[in-house]
């Protein structure tokens, strides 16, 4: 049966993959119903409050928040199996200091269906520490890739080979307000997640220094769910040596 529904994932790629960069590019088949995403409720939205230093408030600290949605997509296994058909780009271009490589499509489809719903949570009165600006947004937003980040085991032991911990703590605070993910592992393949840490901005965090008593919320990796905070808060994928032997760690991002 494994092997039988390994067969069947593997056509679906290849048939999106042939459509896609067909010439032309027979993109509205797949693009039209993949990014429509489920209503936002009560049972599916939950919002996290975590503390963080801060040196700019007089207290030392600010709250800031993190908005988790389950079930964000109605059609997830279409958008993984786009991810998985794309072409990998690698270096700092495209990556930063990614472990690993990442999908960078451009997508007006996906543009369109989901600029209405971050739109929508981006301009929240619970972001008390940004002010939403709708021409700076959309600006940003027009400029939006589908970007998925696929990380392997072999990305891990090359990244981390002299190290006692798997160090991913990072911000993504450059020219952004927010950044999201949404994670693209079936539920069988999910392991670790997200962690979120209180962090000094002017501390000299070394490699010898252990994160695990600043994390101050961790997102259990799920799958099609959407995470969406501040891009300022400190976070990082949660890696070790042990993981993703046998598939990669898929999630997709934004930076708004």
């Amino acid at each position: 049966m494994d092997q039988e529904l390994q067969h069947g994932h593997l056509q679906a790629c290849n048939l999106i993959y042939k459509l896609i960069h067909q010439d032309p590019p027979n993109k509205g088949i797949f693009f039209y119903y993949m990014f429509e995403t489920n209503p936002l409720n009560n049972h599916n939205l939950t919002v996290k409050r975590v503390y963080d230093h801060s040196k700019n408030n007089d207290k030392g600290f600010i709250w800031r928040k993190i908005f988790v949605i389950d079930d964000f997509y109605k059609n997830p296994d279409q958008v993984r199996n786009y991810a998985l058909s794309c072409e990998l780009k690698c270096g700092k271009e495209y990556c930063g200091s990614l472990v690993g490589k990442r999908v960078v499509e451009d997508n007006q489809e996906m543009r369109d269906n989901l600029r209405p719903i971050f739109t929508t949570l981006c301009n929240q009165k619970e972001w008390n520490n940004l002010e939403y600006d709708e021409d700076e947004f959309q600006k940003k937003w027009d400029n939006m890739k589908f970007m998925v980040n696929h990380t392997t085991h072999d990305d891990i032991m090359d990244k981390f080979t002299d190290t006692v911990y798997c160090y991913t703590h990072h911000k993504d605070d450059i020219g952004y307000k927010w950044a999201a993910l949404v994670y693209l592992n079936t539920d069988e393949e999910c392991n670790g997640g997200t962690n979120f840490y209180r962090q000094w901005e002017d501390h000299a965090y070394g490699y010898d220094y252990n994160l695990k008593s600043d994390i101050m919320f961790t997102s259990e990796m799920k799958y099609n769910t959407m995470v969406l905070y501040e891009a300022r808060q400190t976070h990082g994928a949660i890696l070790d040596r042990k993981m993703y032997k046998q598939h990669p760690r898929l999630a997709q991002v934004f930076f708004m």
